[in-house]
């Protein structure tokens, strides 16, 4: 299916928007890509919903792959900003019913947006990969590295206090991390039909999430909707992998707390789970908004 590239104007530069399929014949399902900092290109797999009847609006966040902003926009980079960017997307193309999935930070983004006073609510809400609060994701992070060796463990805390540490220990500590829990490139099944996508924004990523996946150090630190997620009442799937770094424990609390709630599960999956079962992933995505 050929998709539809538009330029929605948005503070002054431009978002990044690309549409699957006619999103006035059908409930259109909008992705919020993860990150903070990432690209909605690297969600090409999920594109087969399209084919499933489902239209899809996936777009680069402002500052993100083809949504480019010049660096030092640091005052650019809050929760305001990509909230309100939902809502223009929703105005810009006239859409009062719609379908949310958001992806790891995109996840996050849902759930403010949700919770907070949106514009439209979505019908249907789909958390992937995602988590509560910044603190559960760091509390159950360090306790997944507890048999590191002791100087990848202690160079990895040390990072995350603040403190000097030696840089070799680190960066082994942190490739185990992203081997066991974000997942390599040779566990992926989907081959995307380009060869290259946008790289992270780091300036973003940094500013708002941390150095790296294993903990929270920036002004997302704070972030936390454990005790309002019992106010979401609208359908929602949650989907994490077995291995995700996305933990058990995240899932569970938010498949407790939301009333009308199911947790997936994809087993022997890391972060990146609609890349490395696709199949799966996109069946299981269509059941739940058929």
């Amino acid at each position: 299916m050929k998709p539809k590239v538009i330029n929605v104007p948005f503070k002054g530069f431009k978002t990044h928007t690309i549409i699957y399929g006619d999103i006035y014949k059908g409930v259109p399902l909008i992705m919020l890509h993860g990150g903070p900092g990432g690209c909605i290109e690297r969600y090409e797999a999920l594109i087969k919903l399209a084919d499933l009847g489902h239209p899809i609006i996936m777009y680069d966040q402002l500052g993100c792959g083809y949504s480019k902003v010049p660096k030092g926009n640091l005052s650019l980079w809050t929760n305001e900003t990509y909230i309100e960017e939902l809502d223009n997307i929703l105005k810009y193309f006239n859409i009062d019913k719609y379908y949310l999935l958001g992806h790891s930070w995109g996840g996050m983004l849902a759930l403010m947006y949700v919770l907070g006073k949106p514009t439209i609510r979505p019908s249907k809400l789909i958390l992937y990969s995602t988590l509560p609060s910044t603190r559960i994701w760091n509390e159950d992070h360090l306790k997944m590295i507890e048999d590191y060796p002791i100087e990848q463990k202690e160079a990895l805390i040390k990072q995350y206090k603040g403190e000097e540490f030696d840089l070799k220990s680190y960066k082994l500590g942190i490739k185990r991390f992203y081997d066991e829990h974000v997942g390599k490139k040779k566990d992926r099944k989907y081959i995307p039909t380009r060869k290259r996508f946008p790289k992270t924004n780091k300036e973003i990523y940094e500013y708002m999430w941390g150095k790296s996946e294993l903990v929270g150090t920036g002004t997302l630190k704070d972030y936390d909707v454990e005790d309002k997620l019992h106010l979401i009442n609208i359908p929602t799937l949650i989907l994490s992998g077995e291995l995700d770094e996305s933990t058990p424990r995240m899932n569970k609390l938010m498949n407790d707390r939301i009333l009308n709630s199911k947790w997936v599960m994809v087993k022997g999956a890391h972060h990146s789970s609609y890349n490395e079962n696709p199949e799966f992933v996109v069946q299981e995505i269509h059941n739940f908004l058929k």
